[in-house]
């Protein structure tokens, strides 16, 4: 977590109080809580670092109800990695990513879903 703590830090740096960051221990991880606007909608999420993270990808779900879509998963969890994949498999390196990446991640994401309610496609391509 040498590398976490610095990077939420320099994330929280001059930003408004309502979107830090704010970090919490759970079990054998860290639980980032904190607040999204990509477009129109604020949104409450919470993104879960188990402890084998950083080999395995963050988990992040999304408190705000949302409406279903084809890239939520069980309990709002979005899909940013291919949950469930192997570690060779999945989009998430963990020589190169930051918990702070995946906050973005989630960013973007939140994005596509206020495109997709808005137009009912999704606007980047399928995971293959």
């Amino acid at each position: 977590m040498s590398v976490e703590v610095p990077a939420v830090e320099r994330y929280n740096a001059d930003r408004d109080p309502d979107y830090r960051i704010t970090v919490s221990r759970a079990g054998g991880g860290l639980t980032l809580s904190y607040c999204l606007k990509p477009c129109h909608n604020v949104y409450r999420l919470e993104t879960r670092l188990l402890s084998s993270y950083p080999i395995m990808a963050p988990e992040t779900r999304v408190l705000t109800p949302l409406k279903h879509c084809p890239h939520l998963l069980e309990g709002q969890t979005i899909c940013l990695w291919r949950q469930g994949s192997t570690r060779a498999s999945s989009r998430w390196d963990a020589g190169q990513f930051t918990c702070v990446f995946a906050v973005v991640a989630a960013w973007r994401w939140l994005l596509c879903y206020e495109l997709w309610h808005e137009t009912g496609e999704w606007p980047l391509p399928e995971a293959k």
